[in-house]
């Protein structure tokens, strides 16, 4: 008689892999290796592997508990307990928790190749090897699985405590690490691409930002600074120019505030943050999108999106960036201790506005540069609230003439 496997709850092989376990439950020994099934338990707020495409088997998720988010090439998808995802051979994909409870998925491989890979994972961490994202690429590799690189721009995922970040690195030379503000990640891109020429430039996108899960305790910029410190130390970077816009530029600041020690200049991109009674800055949450917009450009026209044409996926992620914005900055996007603090930042520092930003007028980043000792003052034309769109030619030629001398 062909044997039968019950596999009660408390038994199967079990693999820890950070805060992710899987449960092997057949391993292809009672199926002559053509099923494999696991059950993956994933954290709140946690992410998956890199994404990635199998070459030999096709891969089956169901969402048994929680919501899980699955990632195809350039969508995802928010699924709730009851779903099934099918992958087959070459589809690019990932998943992660996005929830605030834990997810469940029953995962399946047929054949059962990839089983293998998770006893790896765990022979490795069992060895003393670091669980990196590095290191579940090379493990992957042994058996017919590579990265989607077509979807990852670089970027790589790190774990700093609980803190998931996502990173995008281009370039060599020396170190940039380039903080965009609340338009999302996607509003330094392009910058980063002209600093990359010349420099290292490391892009990290906050954590909430761009559809990416953000801790329910990092609720703060000081608090983002501080995962950014982390960053630095983490990497071993020394003599950074940290380069900020708009929140960017306030998380910027309080970065030179902790970690000045690894700062070799400060660049401020029409920084958010100050509290001033003088040159009040604009209430964004008040705001509709195109007013948002008429503040924030030169050339608002050049600019403006038609809101009815975004898919669901890019609503969601807008949706979500105005979320971790109003977290972190709060209703009025400010701190009223920040302008009295900023007299202890010792770093260079350049504080460079766009001429026609409304949303913080020239004369608000006047009275943030006066706040910083030592800090020059540089005005772009043709440019408002995100010089590196509308200038960056601009913009680049002065920043290459700052860090230069600095």
């Amino acid at each position: 008689m062909n044997r039968v496997a019950i596999v009660r709850p408390d038994e199967g092989e079990t693999v820890q892999l950070g805060s992710t376990t899987m449960r092997i439950l057949e391993d292809g020994g009672t199926t002559g290796h053509r099923l494999g099934i696991g059950e993956i338990t994933v954290a709140p707020h946690t992410e998956g592997p890199p994404q990635h495409r199998h070459a030999r088997h096709d891969e089956g998720f169901y969402v048994v508990s929680g919501t899980a988010r699955f990632t195809v090439g350039e969508t995802s998808y928010d699924v709730p307990a009851g779903t099934l995802a099918m992958i087959p051979p070459g589809a690019p994909h990932t998943f992660a928790n996005p929830g605030d409870e834990p997810l469940v998925l029953l995962n399946t491989f047929t054949p059962d190749l990839y089983v293998q890979y998770f006893r790896d994972l765990k022979e490795m961490i069992e060895s003393g090897a670091e669980f990196t994202p590095e290191a579940t690429v090379d493990v992957m590799k042994r058996y017919a699985t590579e990265p989607a690189t077509e979807y990852a721009d670089g970027a790589r995922l790190l774990s700093l405590g609980d803190v998931p970040l996502t990173v995008a690195e281009r370039g060599e030379g020396d170190p940039v690490l380039l903080l965009h503000g609340g338009a999302g990640p996607d509003s330094v891109s392009g910058f980063a691409e002209l600093l990359a020429g010349s420099r290292r430039t490391l892009t990290p996108v906050h954590p909430g930002f761009g559809g990416t899960p953000r801790p329910e305790r990092l609720d703060s910029i000081r608090e983002l600074a501080e995962v950014y410190a982390r960053l630095l130390a983490e990497l071993d970077l020394e003599k950074v120019t940290v380069v900020g816009s708009s929140i960017g530029g306030w998380i910027a600041a309080e970065l030179a505030l902790v970690a000045g020690e690894r700062m070799k200049a400060l660049v401020l991109l029409d920084a958010a943050g100050l509290e001033s009674a003088e040159h009040p800055a604009a209430d964004f949450f008040s705001l509709a999108f195109d007013q948002v917009i008429e503040l924030s450009y030169a050339d608002p026209d050049a600019h403006r999106v038609d809101l009815s044409a975004l898919t669901d996926e890019q609503k969601r992620i807008a949706a979500g960036n105005r979320e971790a914005l109003s977290v972190y900055g709060g209703a009025s996007m400010s701190d009223p201790t920040l302008k009295e603090r900023l007299a202890g930042v010792s770093v260079p520092t350049l504080v460079v506005w766009g001429e026609a930003d409304r949303m913080m007028t020239p004369d608000y980043g006047r009275e943030f540069a006066g706040a910083i000792p030592g800090a020059r003052f540089h005005m772009v034309e043709h440019a408002g609230h995100l010089p590196q769109i509308e200038a960056p030619g601009a913009l680049l030629e002065v920043f290459e003439e700052f860090v230069s001398e600095a």
